[in-house]
């Protein structure tokens, strides 16, 4: 179901089942908006069960605060029309309580975007707003002064984070994207602390012509069933995360700011000798396309920006895959690279290598590379899993690696790429 193509109230039914299903509000908080072009707003309800949200819950608030529906709005209704009257660029809200982002609420701090451009690109600067009593006016008045200062995400005090965007799509996106950097931020914290990046390095840029290019559709529906189980893993997020698979002389992608649950084979582009098959794009793609020309072993590359190995990466860290046989059997010896690798693919490239399968670049992503989708995918799950068994384990003692003579006979059996 592409929440593209839905009408405006479904959207809202469709954003909040996936809110919810995703974990990132409770069953009581949260609530999520849109307006069309005639100034109806469409609106979650209040006091209503979240998993069990109909068509019928959502109500119509029309512009002289008439309200259609079976339902009281949400009591947030005030902020999300004060948003619309203040911002006429933004088309829906969504507000929810992400336990990582209702940290940062709590705290009264505003996370800091600028340790990833993943986490920049998307959210920009993000702001704090004071408290007030929830769904009353001056919470409304308070809520749209940061986003009528330009702002699209909001932290607000003890209470919660609100985004806003053009399109439902694009809010989604936001809204996951904070909860991946909150929960990024507190891994870093547990390993020293996130590093900013003041100057980000541009990433390589080609001109491609757009035309129609043959491509294997068995492999089309193996991206889109890998990036959908990525999506639900906690792998990748809403419009980040690509896998990519050799395809004749080009390779096979899923572009970027698609929503995963949004993907389909039709979306999947073919990227073959500075051509691409559709104007959809991805901002890796002379990284990815170097990768492949350096491993003709590899078929696929999976780059994408999972918390806990994110944790790892804005802390600059370097994240020792010697934990367990299956953790070092998959990884080997994940490389840490600098920020300052950008400015290199071919370093990124030519340091992926059947013994180093996995590499992790400070304040950017991961990669993970394998003879098919599977393995490619494997080792980024095995990679985010393991990062996260070091952070559980630094809070209570020092991991003790399994050994350099255990490492041996683990080379010694498992050999296999």
């Amino acid at each position: 179901m592409n929440i593209r193509n839905l009408t405006i109230k479904e959207q809202v039914l469709e954003a909040m089942r996936r809110v919810y299903s995703n974990a990132l509000t409770t069953t009581s908080g949260g609530n999520i908006s849109a307006i069309d072009e005639n100034g109806h707003i469409f609106i979650t309800p209040s006091s209503i069960d979240k998993g069990t949200l109909t068509i019928d819950d959502i109500v119509e608030v029309l512009p002289d605060g008439t309200r259609i529906g079976r339902h009281v709005p949400s009591m947030e209704l005030p902020f999300h029309s004060n948003i619309y009257k203040a911002c006429p660029d933004i088309k829906a809200v969504v507000h929810a309580h992400a336990p990582a982002a209702v940290a940062y609420a709590c705290m009264n701090i505003a996370p800091d975007s600028r340790c990833a451009r993943v986490y920049a690109d998307a959210l920009g600067k993000i702001v704090t707003t004071k408290y007030a009593l929830p769904g009353s006016q001056q919470l409304g008045n308070i809520v749209m002064q940061g986003f009528r200062d330009g702002y699209r995400t909001v932290m607000m005090d003890n209470h919660g984070a609100t985004v806003g965007a053009p399109t439902m799509a694009e809010a989604l996106m936001k809204y996951e994207t904070l909860d991946y950097l909150c929960r990024t931020l507190f891994h870093a914290t547990g390993l020293g602390g996130a590093t900013m990046i003041e100057r980000p390095i541009p990433l390589p840029k080609e001109e491609y012509s757009v035309r129609p290019l043959p491509a294997d559709e068995g492999k089309k529906k193996e991206i889109v069933a890998f990036i959908r189980r990525a999506y639900r893993g906690q792998l990748v997020g809403g419009g980040w995360g690509t896998l990519a698979l050799r395809d004749g002389e080009g390779f096979l992608f899923n572009p970027a700011a698609t929503v995963p649950e949004d993907l389909s084979e039709e979306d999947v582009v073919k990227c073959e000798k500075g051509r691409l098959s559709h104007e959809d794009s991805c901002a890796y793609l002379p990284l990815i396309g170097e990768i492949f020309a350096k491993n003709p072993e590899a078929n696929a590359v999976f780059l994408s920006m999972p918390a806990a190995t994110m944790g790892f990466a804005v802390a600059n860290k370097l994240m020792d895959a010697r934990l367990i046989p299956e953790s070092y059997i998959m990884l080997k010896d994940v490389v840490r690279l600098p920020y300052a690798a950008l400015e290199n693919c071919s370093q990124i490239a030519g340091t992926l290598s059947k013994k180093s399968p996995a590499v992790v670049i400070d304040n950017e992503c991961a990669i993970t590379i394998g003879k098919n989708a599977t393995k490619a995918f494997d080792r980024m799950e095995v990679l985010d899993y393991s990062a996260r068994s070091v952070l559980l384990a630094n809070s209570v003692a020092k991991i003790r690696p399994i050994s350099q003579k255990e490492v041996d006979e683990i080379d010694a059996v498992f050999n296999g790429w």
